[in-house]
């Protein structure tokens, strides 16, 4: 897989790695936070809804527990938008975001590429005070 590496900032001040993957098979665009006092300060406050919610739902059953909380992959890093070519827009796509409490906030957007010929253009990337453009460029 070739790889491409750039750096997006979020509204509520996370910074976030980009990683392009891009091989025959698959496009992969892994974006990870970078850990702050911003991320450090979220996950504090989610440990301690975690908590509650999971005391509730011993108390009351998980039906009455209420919504559970949102991990920082699940709330923060909800906000990057991604723009795929108008090639991929028809290809399966798979989005993962993985975060918790002592992890790191991920999330992942994968292209099947199964039989596609080419796929050429441009990622764009965006949140609400940035823009990032990765060219997709053949393996």
């Amino acid at each position: 897989m070739t790889d491409g590496i750039s750096i997006v900032r979020t509204a509520s001040g996370v910074e976030a790695v980009l990683r392009l993957m891009r091989s025959d098979k698959s496009i992969v665009l892994e974006v990870t936070a970078v850990s702050s006092a911003a991320t450090r300060e979220f996950d504090s406050v989610y440990e301690r809804a975690l908590e509650r919610y999971l005391e509730a739902s011993v108390r009351n059953g998980i039906r009455y527990a209420g919504t559970p909380p949102l991990s920082g992959a699940h709330g923060v890093l909800a906000e990057i938008c991604v723009v795929a070519p108008a090639a991929m827009q028809s290809i399966g796509r798979e989005v993962r975001s993985v975060g918790g409490t002592g992890s790191e906030w991920t999330t992942r957007w994968v292209w099947d590429l199964s039989g596609i010929e080419s796929i050429d253009g441009e990622l764009v990337v965006q949140t609400h005070v940035d823009e990032i453009k990765l060219p997709l460029s053949r393996p």
